[in-house]
């Protein structure tokens, strides 16, 4: 009889039992679940290399499970103490000290988070931050360094990050490639993470914390994730055409019952070996110059707010990147796409090329931002024009001045009516609103109560996040300098719209500048003069920004109030109406509560 090879693994049918009902628990360690796979595996495979490849741990590690449970059996399985002092630091402190990276950094750091200063918050030694920042490799400020390749890696050709999703212990990173072979990202000349993270060495740090924080909290596996499967259907949807999707994931393996054979997964053995994988994407974006507006901060303050307020029964952090414009000027734009366009080369205008120039990249702090190169166009175009109430928007000649062809133009006046800068009618025409009292209460109306809201909720964020608000403020200054009533209601709407995007509250901010590019057509269409109010309007947003730099949010939201209530006024004051219909407003809403000294007129 041929005798069993040393150190082989024989279980009986109770200790297989149990032994599987660890690694499909909902309740179980992920720890003890991996021992329970490596015993299992072993059972079946001779040599320690053999397990460990299978699994995608050390060798050494197998070796000591095998031999522990052919001591002990299933109770040498249990964590036994450890020699020496107990560790400083729970995962609790450990989650704490990492998300703390998260906020800004104390004052008078110039730049970021130290051992020193975190030790100061937290209370630990440094060298215990220190070990906590080199064992999740969530260093802040940390160089970002292109680790080996491995057999999970993501491809070389890897283009951008579209999308995070974090449900402990799950955390998945979706990078879009292009689906055919030979092609580099660096030859193509895309930026890695553009869309989700920017070129940002910050987003390698984001991305460590990420992870940390899902392996640190994941105290169970999860068997089936709904919120899963609809990540990954939304980062299909927001992947650009031609492009495969790739998903390395951790924790992810048990997480869904039914495949997702649209993707490409790459799942990763542990925390360390997803974050040194995302250090290797995003390594070589490092070396490139950082964007004047990275999306990192957003992305670093929604994991923020979501960390801190954490629970088992938590919904999912889901962050996908925003899709690309609907249309791409120079490659649908052309004359070649519309048989009835002139030849732009043939006219007096700019072509089509010439024409996507006009939105250019340096546009002023808090400028609206459009996803949409050509809505963006025909708005600004529409405002610069002069119309009058109820005038039909006409597409030939907005497509001949543009370069554009007409169902290009159709679509964009469709989108700006979606956004209630023009009223639609029937049949898609779209023309320009006309303006009445009732129109003007109910934009100032959703415009005074969701400013508020927004108000509160920047003063929660901190100071170190206004930077885009003040540069705004500062055009407004000097608008009221020059007493340009033209640039002072650009910018005053300018500056509003950048404190509604600080506040990283995506629905709100979104539905607020649809109500400011409702309210810039309002102004224009009434050509209203703001040449007397140039001061006011100045020190209207000096207020608001001095209150919300104090972190006090009642008083920014009071004083936001008290505009509101002298913009509406002031609106309904233009208006050919009885003499009953600036007083509507008061009558409606109610008036704000003024502090002994601010005038009580009705001046802008």
């Amino acid at each position: 009889m041929v005798g069993r090879p040393r150190g082989a693994v024989v279980l009986t049918e109770e200790e297989r039992a149990e032994l599987l009902l660890w690694t499909r628990s909902r309740t179980c360690s992920q720890a003890r679940a991996l021992r329970a796979r490596i015993v299992l595996a072993c059972e079946g495979e001779p040599t320690n290399t053999a397990v460990a490849k299978r699994l995608g741990v050390s060798r050494d590690m197998v070796g000591k499970w095998r031999a522990r449970f052919l001591a002990e059996r299933i109770d040498g399985l249990d964590e036994q103490p450890r020699p020496g002092r107990p560790p400083a630091a729970d995962d609790d402190t450990l989650a704490h000290v990492l998300v703390r990276t998260l906020t800004p950094p104390p004052p008078g750091a110039t730049r970021g988070w130290s051992t020193r200063s975190m030790a100061a918050e937290t209370g630990l030694s440094q060298s215990t931050v220190s070990r906590i920042w080199r064992t999740h490799r969530a260093q802040p400020g940390a160089r970002v360094t292109a680790g080996p390749r491995r057999a999970w890696s993501l491809p070389d050709h890897a283009e951008e990050v579209v999308g995070l999703f974090i449900a402990p212990p799950v955390c998945v990173l979706a990078v879009t490639a292009p689906a055919g072979r030979g092609r580099s990202v660096r030859a193509s000349g895309a930026a890695t993470a553009a869309r989700l993270c920017g070129q940002d060495q910050d987003a390698a740090h984001v991305l460590a914390v990420a992870c940390a924080f899902a392996a640190l909290r994941g105290k169970q596996h999860m068997e089936d994730s709904p919120g899963l499967h609809t990540f990954v259907a939304q980062v299909r949807s927001a992947a650009d055409a031609g492009t495969s999707v790739h998903l390395l994931a951790y924790g992810a393996e048990g997480a869904l019952q039914r495949p997702e054979t649209s993707c490409r997964w790459h799942h990763v053995p542990s925390p360390e070996a997803w974050t040194e994988e995302a250090h290797r994407l995003l390594a070589a974006d490092a070396r490139l110059p950082r964007e004047p507006a990275s999306p990192v901060p957003r992305l670093r303050n929604a994991l923020l707010t979501w960390s801190t307020t954490w629970t088992p029964s938590a919904t999912p952090f889901t962050r996908i990147a925003p899709p690309r414009p609907a249309y791409d000027i120079p490659a649908i734009c052309g004359p070649d796409n519309d048989s009835n366009a002139p030849d732009p080369r043939t006219l007096d205008h700019p072509g089509p090329l010439e024409a996507a120039q006009i939105t250019t990249p340096d546009a002023a702090p808090g400028a609206p931002i459009t996803p949409d190169p050509v809505v963006g166009l025909l708005r600004e175009a529409l405002l610069t024009d002069v119309h009058q109430p109820g005038d039909r928007v006409r597409e030939a000649p907005l497509a001949l001045r543009l370069g554009l062809s007409r169902r290009v133009v159709r679509a964009g006046l469709r989108a700006l009516a979606e956004e209630g800068m023009l009223d639609l009618l029937p049949g898609g025409a779209t023309a320009i609103p006309a303006v009445n009292t009732k129109d003007v209460l109910d934009l100032y109306a959703l415009r005074a109560s969701l400013g508020a809201l927004l108000m509160r909720r920047i003063a929660m964020l901190g100071r170190g996040n206004l930077a885009p608000a003040t540069a705004a403020l500062a055009e407004v200054h000097a608008a009221a300098r020059a007493n340009d009533r033209l640039r002072i209601r650009e910018v005053d709407l300018r500056f509003q719209d950048a404190l509604a995007r600080i506040a990283d509250l995506p629905q709100a901010a979104h539905t607020f500048e649809r109500l400011t590019a409702r309210l810039r057509m309002f102004v224009t269409v009434l050509d209203m003069d703001y040449s007397q109010a140039c001061d006011t309007i100045a020190a209207e947003d000096t207020a608001v920004h001095d209150a919300l730099c104090d972190a006090d949010g009642n008083e920014a939201a009071r004083l936001w109030r008290v505009k509101i209530e002298r913009c509406v006024r002031y609106m309904i004051a233009q208006l050919s109406e009885d003499d009953a219909a600036p007083y509507l407003w008061t009558t409606l809403a109610g008036r704000p509560r003024l502090l002994p000294g601010e005038p009580r007129g009705a001046a802008r």
